[in-house]
């Protein structure tokens, strides 16, 4: 909750010990801290996580949206979204909207900057999502949610509204740090490059 209320400080004290154990916990840097406290202890691709912040109208109310990422040099994707502060495990329609914005996002810069042009297989959405860590805060008026533990975001609306802000914020972040968007698209190439040679070490394997 610290994390993704940038600002607030929870303090907790358990007073059956004595002296009374306390611990604050107060993150200025929000979600964005929230994705180093994740990726401590692994390799990074860049040391600051991406954040993506902006606000749109939506049919009940405006609609909040705080996103970062971070890439590692793992080989997880390791995404938590969020709704007014629930834990919304099971994803929804924020979670889509961030993974096809990002996959556009990405494939948009490369063809638009010519990086694409010696990779014989497509790029997909699973290359472009390995080793990154994210965290996706939507802050909505009506959340309606599915399934029977309502863990799984269900507003239509929320897909095209979080797709266009990252699809907007991110490539205006690709276009202003140029060597993090290399370093996050040749990840992806090799990902894409990886595996194609494991289909083709398959087909050979069962071809004999």
């Amino acid at each position: 909750l610290a994390f993704l209320n940038r600002g607030l400080t929870i303090n907790l004290s358990d007073e059956r010990q004595d002296p009374v154990h306390s611990q604050e916990f107060h993150y200025e840097g929000g979600i964005a801290e929230f994705i180093k406290h994740l990726n401590r202890g692994k390799a990074v691709l860049h040391d600051n996580p991406i954040y993506i912040e902006g606000e749109r109208p939506g049919p009940s109310g405006t609609v909040g949206i705080e996103i970062a990422l971070q890439y590692n040099d793992g080989y997880a994707e390791n995404i938590f979204c969020f709704v007014n502060n629930i834990n919304t495990h099971e994803g929804g329609t924020h979670l889509s909207g961030f993974r096809s914005a990002l996959t556009r996002t990405i494939n948009a810069y490369a063809t638009k900057n010519t990086l694409a042009k010696d990779l014989k297989e497509s790029v997909t959405g699973e290359d472009i999502r390995e080793g990154l860590t994210g965290v996706i805060s939507v802050k909505i008026p009506h959340p309606q949610f599915e399934g029977q533990t309502k863990t799984k975001l269900g507003n239509s609306e929320i897909k095209g509204i979080v797709d266009s802000v990252v699809y907007e914020e991110l490539g205006y972040f690709f276009e202003e740090h140029p060597a993090v968007a290399r370093k996050v698209i040749d990840k992806c190439f090799l990902a894409a490059q990886a595996r194609e040679a494991a289909r083709k070490a398959r087909e050979l394997t069962r071809r004999k």
